[in-house]
């Protein structure tokens, strides 16, 4: 067995996408990458690479992945469930950091709320170490309203040999995100590297591929039709009468999607029970006509053999109900779901679930929106269902890129569920999320958003237009107009922050609000007049949707809409960078590996024999090529059980 091919068995459980090898090799030229694609699409893919792009060069590698509070469980997982290296927390804890030596390999996760602590946190012990860090990477594709330069600028206070930067969506969408350029100043080694950030612009020309730049914005356009199945429902108008409305602060829930949360019904007093009975479920989704018709959706999932599906909700009490429900209904299955803030991950249970008992693989995974991208992350994820709307862009397609390790020729279905009575669901996308749509995209760095791939998304804006038209004018024209005001502030979720409590600060906001809209949606000539004319509007409206379902999408300097093509990142460079990639180390070595561990197999022993070459292997490798090579075994070439006994025979000398 040849040492040298034996090592990229490591990679065998990431996707070998040419856009993704990229990125190591952009590290080696500039000594830095700053990635703006989607919202971190690929992101522990590209950032797995370069670790073990890292570790195969170094004897005693010092890597350091930085990301925000919440995802640390999922890149845990994502490291050592594919590439099987053990990285070690530091969180704000106290002693999080027992032991620690510069002189040994270093391979750590912080948890970025730790670089606001400053002084005395739990990180100063490494701080002050001196440490070089052969790599750094850090993990701000989740930052919903960008990130804080200043973290890194002020509070850091270490140096890398190289530099990964996932840019946050939006990254402030406003303006160009050029404090992602001080990061690289402040904390890159080699400052005449670091220099060099300036001269390169961050525009919609990024979408183009060149390896004649560190940044990049490239999308994997496999099935690249955005598609979004919508589940319709309605309640008997008896169910839900005003006189039964709770008020909650004077508004209403403001999630949409339960009606035990908006209204008292007689069965709130069943749903409000810790746990349920099969024959209470029965009852709830009798009177439940949303949670009926998301049973229909999820029992395909649960009555199949290779399907999984995220469930996605904004409030706790919700997704309690759902979690009750499912427990009554499918309680012979019940280790066939998760509720992730409830449970945290527990790797021997997910390796007996995978591994050895697949029948027991996790089927339906309930989550909020605080995850990291690859929470799918031992299934592809076939289906994303959105319980509960969020209302804000970004977050619906997050969700729509948490999809799972594996790679995919389709995309999974994306579903949610809209309401006849215009109460539920419904009142949230047409108001609260579309509301929101300049928050969709960034400016000068093309992307994609599910929200626009919604049927009748021209019909909705337009309708946002009118609304918020009349509420400026009426405001500005009325002293006093509480339930106008009371109405606004409800179906378009305002925080409560922006204090609307009177006409004139109502209109200012609605006035704000509405310029910012018809500027993006280019109809900002036509809000002059007293009376829109709605099929003119419309018009407008449909082809600044159809620009944008048929590229990607930016923010040009004045908030206007502007597209580029699919297609955009597969320039002749690229095309000739893909393809070198049989060369690859990556790809080659990994061939290699696989064809003489499968040539070893064959023979009298079975298991293939690795122990000598495994022993010319750095010491921080051994243990992720010893799992990797039981990947391949167990899972491609049927041979042998647990990891547990294919350790013991390891030892033994068998193998």
């Amino acid at each position: 067995m040849n040492a040298n091919d034996l090592k990229w068995i490591t990679s065998g459980n990431i996707v070998h996408d040419p856009f993704y090898f990229s990125v190591p090799e952009k590290l080696d030229k500039f000594g830095y990458c700053i990635d703006m694609s989607g919202y971190g699409e690929g992101k522990t893919d590209k950032a797995q690479l370069c670790i073990l792009d890292i570790a195969n060069k170094k004897d005693d590698p010092n890597i350091l992945v930085i990301c925000p509070d919440g995802c640390k469980e999922s890149w845990y997982l994502s490291l050592l469930k594919c590439v099987g290296l053990d990285f070690k927390f530091v969180n704000a804890a106290h002693g999080s950091v027992t032991y620690f030596s510069a002189e040994t390999s270093n391979l750590m996760l912080l948890d970025e709320k730790v670089l606001a602590e400053g002084e005395g946190s739990s990180f100063d012990p490494i701080k002050k170490s001196g440490l070089l860090w052969d790599l750094v990477i850090i993990d701000g594709a989740g930052a919903v309203d960008g990130m804080i330069p200043s973290l890194y600028t002020d509070n850091f206070g270490m140096k890398t040999k190289r530099l990964l930067i996932f840019a946050p969506y939006p990254s402030e969408y406003t303006t160009v995100p050029d404090g992602i350029k001080d990061i690289v100043k402040s904390l890159l080694e080699d400052s005449a590297k670091a220099a060099t950030v300036d001269s390169f612009a961050i525009d919609e020309k990024v979408m183009g591929f060149t390896m004649e730049s560190p940044l990049m914005n490239c999308p994997n356009e496999n099935g690249a039709e955005l598609k979004v199945r919508v589940e319709r429902y309605a309640f008997p108008d008896e169910d839900v009468p005003q006189t039964l409305h709770i008020e909650d602060q004077g508004g209403r829930y403001s999630h949409g999607g339960n009606v035990f949360e908006e209204y008292k019904l007689p069965e709130r007093s069943i749903y409000e029970k810790p746990a349920f009975t099969r024959s209470d479920a029965e009852t709830l989704k009798n009177k439940d006509k949303k949670l009926a018709k998301f049973l229909e959706v999820i029992d395909g999932v649960m009555s199949s053999d290779d399907k999984t599906a995220i469930v996605y909700f904004k409030s706790a009490a919700t997704v309690n109900y759902i979690e009750k429900v499912l427990s009554a209904i499918y309680y012979e299955q019940a280790g066939s779901f998760l509720y992730l803030e409830k449970a945290y991950f527990d790797i021997r249970q997910l390796k007996q679930w995978y591994e050895t008992e697949p029948a027991r693989r996790l089927k339906v995974i309930l989550a909020g929106d605080n995850l990291s991208e690859n929470i799918g992350i031992f299934t592809p994820i076939t289906h994303i269902i959105n319980y509960e709307l969020p209302d804000s862009p970004v977050e619906l397609h997050q969700r729509y890129m948490r999809r799972g390790m594996a790679a995919q020729t389709e995309r999974p279905e994306f579903i949610i569920f809209l309401d006849d009575n215009g109460l539920f669901d419904t009142r949230v996308l047409s108001r609260a999320l579309a509301g929101n749509l300049y928050k969709a995209f960034r400016m000068n760095v093309p992307s994609e958003n599910i929200l626009f791939a919604i049927e009748g998304i021209e019909d909705i804006l337009a309708d946002i237009v009118i609304d918020v038209k009349y509420v400026a004018d009426y405001t500005g024209a009325v002293g006093s107009s509480f339930d106008i005001i009371s109405k606004f502030r409800t179906e378009y979720n305002v925080p409560a922050a922006r204090n609307l409590t009177t006409a004139a600060k109502t209109h200012e906001y609605a006035q704000r609000k509405l310029m910012t809209i018809s500027r993006a949606l280019g109809v900002d000539d036509m809000i002059e007049v007293k009376d829109l004319d709605k099929e003119a509007v419309m018009g407008k409206v449909l082809q600044v949707v159809k620009l944008i379902r048929s590229g990607y999408a930016y923010f040009d300097k004045d908030m206007r809409i502007q597209a580029v093509p699919r297609g955009t990142a597969q320039t002749k460079e690229f095309k000739e960078f893909a393809g070198y990639l049989d060369g690859n180390p990556f790809n080659l070595g990994l061939k290699n590996a696989r064809s003489e561990l499968k040539a070893q197999v064959q023979g009298k022993n079975a298991f293939p024999y690795i122990k000598d070459a495994l022993m010319q292997i750095p010491d921080v490798l051994k243990p992720a090529v010893l799992y990797n090579v039981w990947i391949y075994c167990h899972k491609t070439l049927g041979i042998g059980g647990s990891y547990a006994e294919f350790i013991k025979a390891y030892n033994e000398g068998v193998i």
